[in-house]
C-alpha cells in the first residue's frame, strides 16, 4: 500500500463528495481538520498518523444534514474506495468507526473511542468554535435560511445553535492539546456574544 496515493486519492474522492455542500463543510473544512489532527497527533505524541488523515478527511462522507433523510451509505462509500486503494481491512474498519461516532449527536462513551477518533473528533470540534466557526455558523444558517436571531427563542436560530452546540463543545474536548485550543476559541464565541447582544439592543431601542 502507498501512503501517498492513497492520501491524494481520498484528497480527490472527499472533494467530489462535499461539493453540494454549503461552504462551512466544504473541502477547507476538511483540509482544515486534517491538519488541526495531524498537530494534536503530533503534540500529544501517539496516534496512527496515517489513519488519522484520511479519517478526517473522510469524516463528512455521507453527513445527515445533506442526505434529506435518506440512509446512510457512508460505510460502503469508505469501504469502496479505500478497498481498492488496497488499504487493510483494520484500518478501513476504523475510518468507518470515526466516520459513524464524530458528530456532536454520538452517543459514544469515552472508553469506547479509539486514539484516532479522540484526536478527529477534536479536530472537528474546533474548527466548529473560534472566528471560523463563527463563520461556518451563520454560512450554514443562511444555507438553511434560518433566521440569524430570534429574541423569543421560539424558533431555530443561528445564535441559538451557539447555545444548542457550540458552547458546549469546550467540555467535550478529548485531550489536552485540544483542550488548550478549545479554550481560546470558546472565549472568542462568549466575546462574540457579548458584542451581538450590545448591537442588537442598541438597534431595538426606539
Amino acid at each position: 500500500m502507498n501512503k501517498d496515493l492513497v492520501v491524494r486519492k481520498v484528497e480527490e474522492y472527499s472533494k467530489g463528495s462535499v461539493s453540494l455542500f454549503d461552504g462551512g463543510h466544504d473541502w477547507w473544512h476538511l483540509h482544515r481538520v486534517r491538519n488541526i489532527a495531524l498537530n494534536i497527533q503530533s503534540a500529544e505524541g501517539y496516534g496512527d498518523g496515517f489513519l488519522i488523515e484520511i479519517s478526517a478527511l473522510l469524516h463528512d462522507i455521507d453527513d445527515k444534514k445533506f442526505r434529506n433523510g435518506s440512509a446512510s451509505c457512508a460505510e460502503e462509500k469508505i469501504s469502496s474506495l479505500l478497498k481498492e486503494l488496497n488499504v487493510d481491512e483494520n484500518i478501513i474498519s476504523e475510518v468507518v468507526f470515526i466516520n459513524k461516532n464524530i458528530s456532536f449527536s454520538s452517543k459514544t462513551q469515552p472508553s469506547c473511542k479509539s486514539t484516532e477518533l479522540m484526536i478527529v473528533q477534536d479536530a472537528d470540534r474546533l474548527d466548529a468554535i473560534g472566528a471560523i466557526g463563527v463563520a461556518r455558523a451563520f454560512n450554514y444558517g443562511g444555507f438553511i435560511n434560518n433566521p440569524v436571531y430570534d429574541p423569543s427563542g421560539q424558533f431555530p436560530s443561528t445564535v441559538g445553535h451557539f447555545y444548542d452546540k457550540l458552547l458546549k463543545l469546550k467540555g467535550l474536548i478529548n485531550t489536552e492539546t485540544g483542550r488548550r485550543l478549545a479554550n481560546e476559541r470558546h472565549e472568542y464565541l462568549e466575546a462574540f456574544l457579548r458584542q451581538f447582544y450590545i448591537e442588537w439592543e442598541f438597534a431595538m431601542q426606539r
